[in-house]
This record gives C-alpha cells, sequence and structure tokens, in this order.
C-alpha cells in the first residue's frame, strides 16, 4: 500500500494491488476506481474472437514505430498535467497502440518513484468526486470510449486545471471520431458555458491524433502469421492448409497484402485467423465485410448450439436482441427478454437462458457500448456487426421485413449504445448498396439494412429521441447522407427560431446543429437551404461569442468560414471573401494567444482565404495568404510529421494551382513536385481524412505538367500513379 500526505483539502490516498495484478484498486478518498493493466495478460485465447480483441489477445505488438515515439515524447514533456487523444475507426490499432504505451510506460511498480499506467473505464470517470486528488505516483491513465464520459471528464479537468496534482498525470482519450464544431472532443477541448477556459491548457494538441494505417507490408505479413499461429494453436487438430508466404515468393499474394484494406490490423488478423481454415491466400482475398460476416456467424452457430436444439431459434431473437441494444440491462435481465418475446410472439424464455447470457456476456468494461450495469456483446465491434447480419439471415422470410420492431425496442433500452451499433452496422455493411463491384446478396443486404434504419427514424415519434442517433451520425459519411440531412433537419427545426437570448446552453446546441445541418445539405447539393443553416448558425454564434468571448470565439470562427464556403458556392464571391477575412481575423488572434491550439485552423482559414481572393481575381493577395498557410503547416509538419505532413501537402497544391494562374509555371511545378515527393510515404497506407487532397495533388501535378507540355518526372510518375490506385482501392472499400 502506498500512502499519501494529509493537508486541509486533501485525502489519505492509498494504492492497493489486487487480484493477479491486471487491475489495481485506486481506493481515493473513499473512492474505488479500477485501473486496468492489460499489458500484463499473457493467457492463451481459448475461443477465435479472442485473437480478434485487443483486450484479450496474446498476439505481438508489430510496428507503429513513429507513433509509439510520438507518444513517448508526451508523456516525457515537462507539462505536469497533459491530455492528449487518439482516433481511428474500428480496427485501426488505437486501444492496442495505448496498451504497448502503458507497458513500456509502467515501470517497476515496487519502486516508489516509477510511473503507474493502465486503463481507467470511462464508467469510472463518472465516480470521481469534485474535488482535488493526490496521486501517489506519477500516472498515466487511458480512457477507451471517452465520448462518453464527456460532462464528467470535463468537471474533472477543470479541476486538474485549477489544481494540479504533484506528481505527474497523463491522461490519454481513445475514440473513433472527433468530429470538428460539435461532440465529444469540442465540447471538452473548447469549455463553453460551464467549463473553465483554463481547461484548455491541458490538452498536448488542438485536434486528437488520427491513427494512421499501416503501411509497411512485412509488417502486415508478421500480424497474419502471428494470427494464423493463434488459430491453430486453438484448433491444433485443424489440417494445415498452407503457410503465410515468405516475402518475395508469392507475388500474387504480396500484391493482395499490398491492398489499402490491409492497412487496418483487423483486417489482417481476421485473414489469419480464416487462413486456417481456407487457406492463406484464399482468406486474404476475401472482401473485409464477407470476413466479418463469417466470424461473426461462427460466434452466433456457437451460441445457439449451447442451448437445446428446439430453443436454438428462440436463442438467436434474444443473442441479436442484446447485441442490438448494446449490452441488455442486469436489472431487469428476465423482465427485459420476457418482455422481447412476447413482443415478437414467441414462448417463454428458456430455461437457463439467462444465467448462460450472464456466463457468455460477462459485463465487460472493455464493451464500446455495454456499461458495467449491462450484459456485454460481441468483440470487436465489426465481428459484432458481422453476427447481427448473419443472426438476421438466419431469421424466416417473414422476419427479415420486421426490424424496425426489434430495432424500436432495443433502442428503447439501449438509446445511445443501441444507436451507435445501429448507425455502425449500416454505415459499414450497407455501402454495398451503391457499390457496383458488390455482389447481388452484398447490395441487397445494403439496401435491408438502409431501409431499416430509415424506416426505424422516421417511426420515432419524438424528435428529441433523435438526439442519440443524430449524435452517433459519422461527421463525414457516403451511404447515411440523406438520412443524416433529413434527420438534422427534423432536430433542427425544434431549436431552429430559438431566441438569442435563451439559455445559452440551448442556443449554443441550436447553433451547432444548424451548422452541422448545413454541411449535409451542402453535400446533397441543397445550396440555398444550406447557406441559410449556414448563416442562422454565425447569427447564433456573434450573440454567443458578444457575451462570452474566451467561450465561443472559436465556434464563431469555424461557423464563419463554413459559411464562406457555402456563399462561394453559389457564386456571392464577395460575401464569401468578407466571411473569410473575418475567420482569419479571429483565428489570428487566438493563434496569437494558443498557438498550439489555433494554428492548424489559421493555416485553414488562410488557405479558404486565397480561394476567395483568387475567385475575385486578386490573385497576389490570395499568392500571400497561400504562402502562410504553407509556412505554417511547415511548421507544424517538422514537429509532428505525421499529423501534418499530408496537410502541407494540400497547402502546397492550392500554392501550385494559384501560382500556375499566375503564370509561375516552374514554381507551380517545384510545389507540386514537393507535394508529390511528401505523400509518397504515405501511398500503402492512405488515410481517409487526406483521401481528397491526395487526389487533388495528383490531379494538379498532372494537369499543370500538360500545361507546361512537360512529360511528368519519371520518378514521381510511378507514385502518382499508385497513389490514384491505393485511393481508388480505398473508395471501394468504404
Amino acid at each position: 500500500m502506498e500512502n499519501g500526505s494529509v493537508s486541509d483539502n486533501v485525502i489519505v490516498n492509498s494504492v492497493v494491488v489486487t487480484g493477479d495484478g491486471n487491475r489495481i484498486t485506486l481506493t481515493i478518498g473513499g473512492v474505488a476506481l479500477t485501473l486496468d493493466r492489460k499489458q500484463f495478460r499473457a493467457r492463451r485465447p481459448r475461443r477465435e474472437l479472442q485473437i480478434l480483441n485487443p483486450n484479450t489477445t496474446n498476439l505481438p505488438f508489430v510496428g507503429r514505430g513513429d507513433s509509439m515515439a510520438e507518444l513517448r515524447g508526451w508523456v516525457n514533456d515537462p507539462a505536469d498535467v497533459s491530455v492528449h487523444a487518439l482516433i481511428g475507426k474500428a480496427g485501426t490499432g488505437k486501444t492496442r497502440l495505448a496498451m504497448e504505451l502503458c507497458g513500456q510506460v509502467d515501470a517497476d511498480r515496487s519502486a516508489q518513484s516509477g510511473w503507474l499506467a493502465g486503463f481507467l473505464p470511462a464508467s469510472d470517470v463518472k465516480s470521481i468526486p469534485d474535488r482535488d486528488l493526490i496521486w501517489p505516483r506519477p500516472m498515466l491513465l487511458v480512457i477507451d470510449y471517452a465520448g462518453q464520459c464527456g460532462p464528467e471528464l470535463a468537471r474533472w479537468l477543470d479541476r486538474l486545471a485549477a489544481n494540479p496534482p504533484a506528481t505527474k498525470l497523463r491522461i490519454l482519450l481513445l475514440e473513433r471520431e472527433a468530429p470538428d464544431g460539435f461532440g465529444w472532443w469540442h465540447d471538452l477541448a473548447q469549455p463553453v458555458l460551464f467549463g473553465d477556459a483554463a481547461r484548455q491548457d491541458l490538452f498536448h494538441a488542438e485536434r486528437p491524433t488520427l491513427v494512421p494505417d499501416l503501411s509497411q507490408i512485412e509488417q502486415r505479413r508478421a500480424i497474419v502469421a502471428n494470427a494464423l499461429a493463434a488459430a491453430r494453436a486453438i484448433r491444433p487438430a485443424m489440417p494445415n492448409l498452407g503457410e503465410i508466404p515468405a516475402a518475395g515468393t508469392d507475388p500474387g499474394f504480396d500484391a493482395e497484402l499490398g491492398h489499402a484494406r490491409f492497412g487496418n490490423p483487423l483486417s489482417l488478423v481476421m485473414a489469419g485467423v480464416l487462413a486456417l481454415d481456407r487457406a492463406p491466400q484464399a482468406a486474404l482475398g476475401l472482401r473485409r465485410l464477407d470476413a466479418a460476416r463469417m466470424l461473426g456467424g461462427r460466434e452466433i452457430e456457437r451460441l445457439r448450439n449451447l442451448v437445446n436444439e428446439s430453443d436454438r431459434e428462440t436463442m438467436d431473437h434474444i443473442v441479436l436482441f442484446n447485441l442490438l441494444a448494446g449490452g441488455l440491462p442486469l436489472a431487469t435481465l428476465r423482465e427485459s427478454i420476457a418482455a422481447e418475446l412476447t413482443a415478437d410472439h414467441r414462448g417463454p424464455i428458456p430455461n437457463g437462458v439467462t444465467d448462460l447470457l450472464e456466463q457468455e456476456f460477462p459485463p465487460n468494461r472493455d464493451d464500446a457500448d455495454a456499461a458495467p450495469d449491462r450484459l456485454g456483446t460481441i468483440q470487436p465491434d465489426l465481428i459484432q456487426e458481422g453476427a447481427i447480419v448473419s443472426a438476421f439471415a438466419r431469421a424466416p422470410a417473414r422476419k427479415i421485413d420486421e426490424p424496425p420492431a426489434i430495432l424500436a425496442r432495443a433502442y428503447a433500452l439501449g438509446e445511445g449504445a443501441a444507436a451507435s451499433v445501429l448507425v455502425r452496422l449500416v454505415q459499414d455493411f450497407a455501402y454495398a448498396a451503391e457499390d457496383p463491384g458488390a455482389t447481388a446478396e452484398e447490395q441487397e443486404t445494403g439496401k435491408r439494412l438502409l431501409g431499416w434504419l430509415t424506416r426505424f427514424s422516421k417511426s420515432i415519434a419524438d424528435p428529441m429521441l433523435l438526439i442519440p442517433l443524430v449524435n452517433a451520425l459519422p461527421e463525414q459519411t457516403t451511404i447515411l447522407r440523406e438520412l443524416a440531412a433529413t434527420l438534422t433537419a427534423t432536430l433542427a427545426g425544434i431549436f431552429r427560431n430559438v431566441p438569442h437570448d435563451a439559455d445559452p446552453t440551448i442556443v449554443d446546441f441550436a447553433a451547432r446543429l444548424l451548422n452541422n445541418l448545413s454541411v449535409r445539405l451542402s453535400a446533397l447539393g441543397q445550396r440555398e437551404p444550406a447557406l441559410d443553416a449556414a448563416r442562422e448558425a454565425v447569427a447564433l454564434y456573434r450573440t454567443l461569442a458578444a457575451a462570452r468571448p474566451d467561450a465561443f470565439t472559436p465556434d464563431l470562427a469555424m461557423s464563419l468560414n463554413n459559411l464562406a464556403a457555402m456563399l462561394s458556392e453559389l457564386g456571392q464571391r464577395e460575401p464569401a471573401l468578407d466571411a473569410a477575412r473575418e475567420a482569419v481575423a479571429l483565428y489570428r488572434m487566438l493563434a496569437a494567444a494558443r498557438p498550439d491550439a489555433f494554428t492548424p485552423d489559421l493555416a485553414v482559414s488562410l488557405n479558404n482565404l486565397a480561394a476567395m481572393l483568387s475567385a475575385l481575381g486578386q490573385r497576389e493577395q490570395a499568392l500571400d495568404a497561400a504562402r502562410e498557410a504553407v509556412a505554417l503547416r511547415r511548421t507544424l509538419a517538422a514537429a509532428r510529421p505525421d499529423a501534418f505532413t499530408p496537410n502541407l501537402a494540400g497547402s502546397l497544391r492550392v500554392l501550385g494551382d494559384l501560382c500556375a494562374e499566375a503564370e509561375r509555371r516552374e514554381e507551380a511545378l517545384a510545389l507540386l513536385h514537393e507535394a508529390i515527393g511528401l505523400l509518397t510515404p504515405f501511398l500503402a497506407a492512405v488515410p481517409p481524412a487526406f483521401a481528397g487532397q491526395m487526389v487533388g495533388v495528383c490531379q494538379s501535378y498532372i494537369a499543370r505538367c500538360e500545361e507546361a507540355e512537360q512529360e511528368p518526372d519519371e520518378a514521381l510518375l510511378g507514385p502518382v500513379g499508385a497513389i490514384l490506385q491505393a485511393l481508388q482501392q480505398q473508395v471501394e472499400q468504404t
């Protein structure tokens, strides 16, 4: 036991190491927090899904050297308290990266001066009291699914800003997305209304770091081989259908391994597990969603075989209901299941099923959706989605067109968790409805899923119940773009005419909804309504920023940038320029006060301003703005290459195009030549956030070469083609 000191405002603190050392109880002021030391787990997985789950796997950690170096630098920074965040879609490896960081940082636990590191569940953050806490040793706390505890985390950070602990504290937040202008990160990093502006100084960076895909082919090969070996250890009786080919021995295998979709570690692990049954080449050739559906279907089959044959269809339905709800409440488990079976015109609960569910789906602290007071679900998320699709495929034909009813009942129990499950399911599996390369079956499944979500959302009578669903929608979406606009418009309609002198919390929510609506309408080509929504958002933020400039000036600047884009789309160039200039002026002021936080936004705003100036023929001023953006992004990229190098390439493209317009063709070619060179290291793993500007850089380079009647540089010709090919592959997968 390690004891802290006592003072007037401080309580005795103790850390008690219990159990097998994987979990430590931090008892602080009578509040018990559980620190999960996941990095010490080395038990052999008993089932295939445990290989796929980063919280239970024993696969070796591969790659991520640059990301780890950046994180270690953050941990070693002299700041007393620092908050950082990683974002990435399911399967990108952010949880595993954080586990490895904990393993490296966590020194000998017997050393009084050593670091203590581990995962603090989002549910435990909610129990942290609003008072000063003493950490007996330097602490690295990782909070997965941080968006689930945003308000509580904000209050805690306000307390830490006011009263820093005597020992170092690092808080690493993990989430799938962090939208600009709204959502958990916006509210956390830019304190509004009840937040303390000092909280902003705790953040390591203005934006979370996007976990990059794995780019090196040999790292990908190692992960597939490790997963196959782990699967073989679980089922040693399976015949050996082949090993993972060594580098250069199978060109076809190597070419497939270089595909953009295998930058995602989960795709590699799925291929390795399935290689046990299908042989490596066949497993690698499976589409990502086919692999997820197969593995999810296997889990459904395993679960249904645990009950009597006469109860298997009922078991399928109960498991499906639990998955759709994001975990059924334990306190009312039997009642919830009985009510669902009655609503679906089924018989009573089969004997022993509730005990079996608690055994197979224990409350999972690592689960994306299920809280400690709910059943767990199937993990990882993509396999859970595959299991849902598989379960519906098993249902009788008459049931396939009835899902909105079960969705409504699951949503009533799970709300936010159920909304996240549903949106992920449709986003991942329904894209095939618009993919000409998908099979007829995949396209039919995609259309059916999209239809389910559309019908379900229309069935919600109380618009306020749409909030969890609207919050779960990703910032950028293709397959859900029309539905996202419709749902956001419905919710915004409630707040659209809110008085400017109303409760600032309501005004802020209305402004964010309207700004979000403008972006979604613009994506659909509905430019006039998009402009109306953008204007309303700016008007609301002007009122808020006038009353609370420290809290709302960043929101006003962001909404002005959005307004400028909407005006420009409709050819209203002079008003667009005015809005862009005002946004730049605000971001200059913000960046002068907090350069780390707002310099990236200033660079974006300068690029926008350059485009507006160019559209009005003010070329020299446009060049000045673009050059300033390039200079800012050079500095940012020098400090954080992975995060800002693609942005620098984008600014070089803007400046290059402006130089070409000004008849400075040689300078334009030199700038675009540099941009292509900067992008080359990203060829094997194209981050989705940078895909558009990568395409733009490549197209501008080729166009400028044609204008100058020059052949593209032979050394760059291959990389340019490779970038375009990689992007096309990514589009096919997403």
